[in-house]
């Protein structure tokens, strides 16, 4: 009865949250902004993203701490909900950190690659310093992949590095490490998800996160198909291996023998319901149908992990918007063309 109560009060919660996210109209002024100074200040103003920025100097403040901070609130506000919820203890709830994780030892292992540690550790977040097991600092250290392994020897992701494909210059295969390491990610969610106990709560969790990995999947396909000519036996070495549609209905996009053949597939199918005719470029609106999926869930539901998990993954969309607002602004682009550019 308690954990019912608990479950209904996360998911009122979230919903009273959300009634403080960014409208469409507060993006509209964003875009007119002619200074990344002005976009903080607006941002500063907000019910969203006020408490965190309550002590920055909008005309002093750097683009990469902006982006940063806005980051940790994101992160925080999960936290919180978590806390909020009482049961932080299962393991799933850490879901929001684990992307992080992820997203930053893709990045750690670009930057080891290139000799570009120093910006690596510029740009890491302060919020992962202090709350992930990793040592990201140490591991910044590491002049090659080999021993960033090395060094991450005992901890969850070793496993996942050992496993790194190499060339014949000794230098790791970027996109099969990006691939494995997505992977690892994914397969913890669902694992993560099926040992909390979370019951039919869990398989509508796992519907969820299954739908988004086929999105992801389909957006790179396309891209590798449009812009690498992969066949489909590459493009299925290169997919994370989950699904919700089936690995039938998948290859059914997989198989096209080239990107114009695999654009109208998509256009046909329920994940092109946002698409336009001709449209070229994919991702924005598979990624809003994803983001769409999220919303309703959201309306809808009143299961505690499940609410979490769609409502983060519409404030992570929301940061996207505001960075891609920030670099359109900071590059005085167009304000109409930024506009089109987010995803709503």
């Amino acid at each position: 009865m308690l954990e019912k109560y608990s479950t209904n009060a996360i998911a009122a919660k979230i919903r009273s949250v959300y009634g403080t996210m960014l409208t469409m109209d507060d993006f509209r002024e964003m875009v007119s902004k002619r200074s990344v100074a002005e976009v903080a200040d607006l941002l500063k103003h907000t019910a969203r993203f006020g408490e965190v920025l309550h002590d920055i100097d909008p005309n002093t403040v750097h683009r990469g701490l902006l982006e940063q901070l806005l980051d940790e609130q994101n992160y925080s506000l999960c936290r919180r909900l978590t806390e909020f919820s009482g049961m932080e203890d299962k393991p799933f709830y850490d879901f929001l950190l684990k992307k992080h994780e992820c997203r930053q030892l893709i990045n750690l292992v670009n930057a080891v690659s290139c000799g570009l540690q120093l910006s690596f550790v510029q740009t890491l977040p302060p919020y992962l310093i202090s709350r992930s097991k990793i040592d990201f600092l140490a591991l910044a250290r590491c002049r090659s992949v080999k021993e960033l392994t090395a060094a991450l020897k005992g901890t969850d992701y070793y496993k996942t590095f050992s496993k790194f494909v190499y060339t014949e210059e000794g230098k790791a295969d970027l996109t099969d490490a990006e691939i494995r390491l997505r992977t690892g990610l994914y397969r913890q969610l669902i694992e993560d998800v099926k040992n909390s106990g979370f019951g039919s709560d869990g398989d509508e969790l796992l519907r969820l996160i299954l739908s988004e990995i086929d999105v992801i999947n389909i957006i790179n396909a396309y891209r590798l198909k449009a812009f690498f000519g992969y066949t489909p036996d590459e493009i299925r070495k290169t997919v994370l291996p989950f699904t919700r549609l089936g690995k039938t209905g998948m290859n059914k996009f997989y198989d096209c023998p080239e990107a114009e053949k695999m654009r109208s597939v998509i256009a046909a199918s329920p994940f092109g319901k946002y698409m336009s005719p001709g449209e070229e470029d994919i991702e924005p609106p598979l990624r809003k149908r994803t983001l769409v999926t999220m919303r309703h869930t959201l309306a809808r539901t009143c299961a505690a992990p499940v609410s979490l998990y769609a409502f983060m993954y519409i404030c992570e969309n929301e940061l996207r918007n505001i960075v891609r607002v920030i670099e359109g602004v900071r590059y005085d682009v167009d304000p109409a063309m930024i506009y089109n550019l987010l995803i709503f």
